[in-house]
């Protein structure tokens, strides 16, 4: 289950980080987390990628549904 202070690791930031901090830093990562799996052939590679996309989506739909962002 995803906490605040989960949510806030898992997008690297500090829990005082304003809407649109947030709101950068998550597509910020999520391009960064695409190209890395587009771009490699390994297998191990790419699950851990999509697996941190999920992570990633997870952490954003938490803070949009405690109203952290708009």
């Amino acid at each position: 289950m995803i906490t605040d202070e989960k949510a806030y690791f898992i997008l690297d930031l500090n829990d005082t980080a304003t809407p649109e901090e947030i709101i950068s830093r998550y597509e910020a990562l999520k391009d960064q987390y695409k190209k890395i799996k587009e771009e490699t052939e390994d297998l191990k590679t790419r699950l851990a990628y999509q697996l941190k996309q999920i992570e990633l989506d997870d952490a954003f739909i938490y803070l949009r549904k405690c109203q952290k962002i708009q």
